[in-house]
């Protein structure tokens, strides 16, 4: 069953976030058409997405009584993301088709060039949007992949696009100040003369203080870092131990010569699980022993913060990972985050311990300046499928680590709807063409909204029917780091004596979704017609975690932010031996570790490990427990990648496919 919003979603946090406008989509209306006086046909007007507008639909959404105060003024200004009118229908069906390993046309990409020339705005349409707010001296950023173009204009430029006033509404129960924009009646069409370019618009409803400011904030994810006395030093009355087939401490044989990282861990310090026990663990040695260290493999990381180039070269040097260096993109200013700066090293250090030769690492620092987290992650994901950032070369991978608790986006933002069909149109063009989006499920288990509260939730972007969501397990290694026993990644289950539900642990996100349909090659959960993820876990715990050089010292590190980058880049690594052979490339894997976790014959066996041990609810909620076949907590389980290369290497192909052409996206000049 689809979970309905709880009043702690309806009510507005105006404190906390803002609202925007809203973007449903996709599907083909068939309106009557009309007559005119003259007998002339008359076509009806364009339907235009703005999501949830006007006073009475506001009030009904947030649960908050709206009193008209006085006009917002015209001069104040918004950011508005402007969707434009493609063929969102046929997109999919081709994401579909290349994409299943049950299509004729499967692993038959276009290059992503040619999926936005076929499925992306036309120049007619660009053309239409650039002239028209350029005559009113308002600058456009189309993005790379022609799905939006970003505006920042006032409210009577607003009105002058969607034929309506706006006015200014006191929100009871919000914090003195605050009042919500929004058109006085609520809205469906666009001006004629953008009609034909656009059919969604984001950021017509939204938040100001009362001297005009957007109220803004992003709440996102970071990796978990334990301290380092509940490792080695468990505080008063506290204790970890083994539990579900993990081990809180380092198992296995340490095998890199990085003697500083080793060094910490005999003395009772930090400890980690070092790559090259990984690699092991996770058969990824198969690959690096016939020479797929990353050659021929191309990786795009996004992150929100910077870091620092000594903290990786150190680790590199430390591991032997010295290789290809990161192409950084500062794409404006980044948060000054510790934690944030953590995240960034993170996912750099993780896939450079498994792919560190790869042909590219892009690395994006994104700035956080829209009014809204959905606009944050449309502005996250974007720039990694902007080829003109990477000399015309498409990724094989874009890995994401960031989660937002669904309910609390669905809840605090009118505009979601509209804001998640942007997001969701890249990642369905990067699909058709070739690209996997991996993104991390979230790290507090079955509540993801933890610990604004402990409700029932999924977390987006993970949910994304076009990205594989990364969940997170635990690992026991034998002496020669081979994977003895698994289960889901709960820190709370290691916890003697069992933590209270409020307490700050955390686990493999999960659960089913409140914002996309599950995709047909997922299992069906119940009678919910809802998308379950995660779709595939691998090893997140903090505890023992993953070794990490941050900030000139050694510490363990863990979480979906960990386990998303080492899958994205050993999947690159699989892509590059297939092209190797003249084989297509995974792309979104997500229908194919699916389909051979559902196999029962002999070649597939053995593949897909599947995970029955423990639970990921972190907080007593009652959800969602390790079972037998796919469930909610690790997805289909972990990949064995030796076994998984051996089989794409054997399989039979269908009739080969020439290597996709890499070229730049030509540019719009308006």
């Amino acid at each position: 069953m689809r979970r309905r919003v709880g009043p702690w979603a309806r009510t507005v946090r105006w404190s906390r976030s803002i609202m925007t406008v809203t973007i449903l989509a996709v599907g083909v209306v068939v309106v009557p058409i009309g007559r005119g006086s003259a007998g002339e046909v008359v076509p009806p007007p364009a339907v235009v997405d703005y999501g949830i507008t006007g006073p009475d639909a506001v009030a009904a959404w947030s649960g908050s009584a709206l009193t008209p105060t006085t006009m917002v003024p015209l001069t104040t200004e918004v950011q508005v993301f402007l969707g434009f009118r493609t063929d969102l229908v046929g997109l999919e069906a081709r994401a579909t088709a290349v994409s299943d390993p049950a299509s004729p046309l499967y692993g038959r990409y276009e290059p992503l060039p040619e999926t936005i020339d076929r499925f992306g705005a036309s120049d007619e349409q660009l053309r239409a949007v650039v002239d028209w707010f350029g005559n009113r001296g308002v600058a456009v950023v189309p993005d790379a992949t022609r799905t939006y173009a970003l505006v920042t204009v006032s409210v009577g430029i607003l009105q002058e696009l969607t034929g309506v006033t706006f006015g200014t509404y006191t929100i009871e129960g919000a914090a003195p100040g605050l009042v919500a924009v929004t058109s006085t009646v609520a809205m469906s069409t666009a001006i004629a003369d953008l009609a034909p370019a656009i059919d969604r618009v984001y950021g017509v409803t939204f938040v100001t203080d009362t001297a005009g400011a957007a109220v803004a904030s992003i709440d996102l994810d970071a990796p978990r870092v334990p301290q380092p006395a509940s490792v080695s030093v468990p505080a008063e009355g506290e204790t970890f131990v083994p539990a579900d087939g993990g081990t809180p401490w380092r198992t296995g044989t340490p095998t890199d010569a990085c003697p500083d990282a080793a060094a910490l861990a005999d003395s009772g310090g930090p400890v980690g699980i070092s790559p090259a026990q990984l690699r092991r663990a996770y058969g990824v040695d198969r690959l690096w022993d016939q020479g797929f260290r990353g050659r021929g493999a191309h990786i795009a990381v996004v992150d929100y913060a910077a870091y620092e180039p000594t903290d990786l070269e150190t680790f590199r040097g430390c591991f032997g990972l010295e290789g290809t260096p990161v192409t950084d993109h500062v794409l404006g200013p980044l948060l000054d985050d510790p934690t944030q700066r953590l995240e960034t090293i993170l996912d750099l250090q993780t896939v450079v311990s498994f792919a560190p030769d790869a042909d590219r690492i892009d690395w994006f620092g994104v700035p956080t300046v829209a009014p809204t987290v959905l606009g944050n992650l449309i502005a996250l994901i974007a720039p990694a499928f902007d080829l003109s950032n990477m000399d015309g070369l498409q990724p094989d991978a874009v890995t994401v680590s960031f989660a937002v608790c669904e309910l609390q986006i669905i809840g605090t933002d009118p505009g979601w709807a509209v804001g998640r069909s942007l997001f969701e149109q890249i990642v369905t063009l990067g699909a058709a063409s070739g690209i996997g989006t991996f993104i991390a499920s979230g790290d507090h288990g079955s509540s993801g909204c933890f610990p604004t509260a402990n409700d029932v939730s999924a977390s987006f972007p993970a949910t994304s029917r076009w990205a594989t969501a990364v969940g997170g397990t635990n690992l026991t290694l034998d002496t020669e780091n081979r994977i003895v026993s698994s289960g889901t990644w709960n820190d709370a289950r290691m916890a003697v004596p069992p933590p209270p539900p409020d307490a700050p642990f955390d686990s493999s996100g999960g659960g089913l979704s409140a914002m996309f349909d599950r995709q047909p090659w997922q299992p069906q959960i119940g009678d919910s017609s809802a998308r379950p993820i995660p779709d595939v876990s691998m090893f997140a715990d903090p505890r023992p975690g993953y070794m990490v050089f941050f900030n000139g010292g050694w510490m363990p590190v863990g979480g979906t932010s960990a386990a998303s980058p080492a899958l994205a880049a050993i999947t690159a690594l699989q892509s590059s031996a297939l092209a190797a052979v003249g084989r297509p490339r995974l792309g979104f894997v997500a229908p194919l570790l699916h389909s051979l976790a559902q196999a029962t014959n002999e070649t597939t066996e053995g593949i897909v490990v599947d995970v029955t041990l423990g639970t990921n609810d972190v907080h007593g909620v009652g959800v969602y427990p390790a079972t037998p076949g796919y469930d909610l907590a690790t997805g289909i389980g972990w990949v064995r990648q030796d076994e998984l290369f051996d089989y794409l290497q054997r399989v039979e192909p269908t009739p080969p496919v020439p290597s996709p052409e890499d070229r730049v996206i030509p540019a719009f000049t308006g």
